[in-house]
């Protein structure tokens, strides 16, 4: 019997984003008490997680990558401030948002949704995309983590160039219980 494995698509963040995000968190990890932060090599922006699915149908999902990508155009992303999910009292996830939303990328949220629904009877979520890089989990403090105590230690890394041209996408397969956890399996480059 062939397990399934849990993946997911995505775009990866540069190394040079990456290190920026890096030299940050031991000033964030000091004033926010979060359970768990993730591993920098896992940082990436979610697109489409897909769930658990058969080995056998991850040629389908590449397929699905590929039609989405080849109608796609490099555009730039910019991150920005530190935020949160959850209630400010007991925040679930820290994350890191986006500077503004191109349409480059909710058209290709979109579409990769639909081909992926086409090819392997993939549901998107119907709530509203909201692109981000997820840094920690569970909250643990007893301070509540305010929306303005986020922006104020979004400012020094505001100072930093943090955009990058987004020009391909990733599909990560999860291991639970490993570091790093998101283990690439494709990278599809964009035509344009």
């Amino acid at each position: 019997m062939v397990n399934n494995i849990r993946i997911f698509t995505a775009i990866s963040i540069p190394d040079s984003i990456t290190g920026q995000i890096v030299s940050h968190l031991p000033s964030w990890q000091e004033r926010l008490s979060f359970q768990k932060w993730v591993d920098p090599r896992d940082l990436h922006i979610t697109l489409h997680f897909i769930g658990d699915a058969s080995p056998s149908s991850l040629e389908a999902v590449q397929n699905a990558m590929q039609e989405a990508v080849s109608r796609s155009r490099r555009f730039s992303i910019e991150l920005s401030k530190l935020g949160s999910f959850g209630r400010e009292d007991r925040p679930s996830v820290l994350w890191l948002g986006l500077n503004s939303l191109p349409e480059e990328l909710l058209q290709l949220h979109q579409r990769l949704g639909e081909t992926l629904h086409s090819g392997i009877g993939y549901t998107p979520e119907t709530r509203p995309y909201r692109p981000h890089v997820t840094l920690a989990r569970k909250y643990i403090a007893d301070k509540p983590c305010s929306v303005e105590y986020l922006h104020n230690l979004s400012d020094s890394y505001q100072q930093q160039k943090t955009a990058f041209d987004v020009n391909r996408i990733t599909l990560y397969r999860t291991r639970l219980g490993e570091s790093p956890m998101y283990e690439p399996l494709v990278v599809l480059n964009f035509d344009k």
